[in-house]
């Protein structure tokens, strides 16, 4: 988008515009254009950046430019129908040592919400089921994925950052465990969510999971969204 703040030939009358030596101000206003425009970001492949350029233009000379870049945030609602509603998942397996069997483990986890704004606490709520010979250990992870796309889309590279994780209490053998409201802060310069660029993504997701010593730890994945305005509600009751 341009706008002409000073024209070369602008001055009334129809004379050229002269420029006397010293400092010259002239206070403009440009209208961002309309439209779905990703949120400024920078990322391990590439970035999204928004910048006023400004160019004088002079007979016979070069252009000289000069650039300022500025943090644009696209406008996600946090109160969107589809970012309230509460989210759960589960999983289970059966350990073995082995030849034998060992017992099995199994989890449930829950959010309140789907969308969520950067320094706000996820409320984490999980039952936790160890009737294994093992001591395992809850762990709760928010984790950034960073998809970069070919201007084909035809390939694709994907990043993914840990940005904050928490520990539980060690589950005994043959014991069971809750999480009741275990707190997660997400981190205040977390970078919102990218869903309207054709050759980026940025995505968040809950990972819940089980340690398991000497084998593959059981996780859950609950999906998340980082909005630009926090809900303005009381959240959902289980």
């Amino acid at each position: 988008m341009k706008s002409d703040v000073i024209q070369q030939n602008g001055a009334i009358g129809g004379g050229e515009t002269v420029l006397r030596g010293g400092t010259h101000v002239y206070p403009f206003i440009m209208p961002l254009p309309q439209g779905d425009f990703p949120s400024a970001f920078q990322g391990v492949h590439g970035r999204v950046t928004y910048a006023l350029v400004v160019e004088i233009h002079r007979p016979w000379h070069f252009a000289k430019e000069f650039r300022a870049e500025f943090n644009f945030v696209s406008h996600i609602d946090a109160n969107h129908p589809q970012l309230l509603e509460p989210l759960a998942a589960s999983n289970s397996k059966e350990l073995c040592c082995l030849c034998c069997t060992s017992g099995s483990v199994a989890m449930n986890a829950y959010v309140e919400r789907k969308g969520y704004v950067p320094g706000e606490m996820i409320q984490i709520n999980a039952e936790f089921e160890n009737y294994s010979s093992r001591t395992i250990v809850p762990k709760a992870m928010l984790v950034q994925t960073q998809t970069f796309y070919t201007i084909s889309r035809s390939s694709r590279r994907t990043v993914m950052k840990e940005l904050v994780k928490i520990e539980g209490r060690h589950l005994m053998p043959n014991s069971t465990g809750v999480w009741g409201d275990q707190m997660l802060q997400i981190p205040a310069n977390t970078p919102l969510t990218i869903s309207n660029c054709q050759i980026l993504e940025v995505d968040y997701y809950l990972q819940v999971s089980l340690k398991i010593p000497n084998g593959v730890n059981l996780k859950v994945i609950i999906p998340l969204v980082i909005c630009s305005i926090p809900v303005d509600r009381p959240p959902a009751v289980f």
